[in-house]
């Protein structure tokens, strides 16, 4: 079986807010599950969580960059 956390445990991991969590999850940007137990309970997988949590890479503008 894949390796869950429910919403409280996955915001703990990341280090935000559940509401951060939901905001993520409406965006898109993380699938959410439902419990096979219990109905209510929705649950994230960590794999995902940690997908979430790599760095990327970012462009960074000079302001000389920007007043072109």
């Amino acid at each position: 079986m894949q390796d869950f956390l429910t919403l409280t445990d996955a915001a703990r991991y990341l280090g935000v807010s559940r509401q951060t969590l939901w905001r993520r999850i409406r965006e898109g940007v993380l699938p959410v599950f439902q419990s096979d137990t219990n109905r209510r309970e929705r649950l994230v997988k960590r794999a995902d969580l940690d997908a979430v949590r790599t760095p990327r890479t970012i462009e960074i503008t000079t302001k000389t960059e920007q007043k072109r």
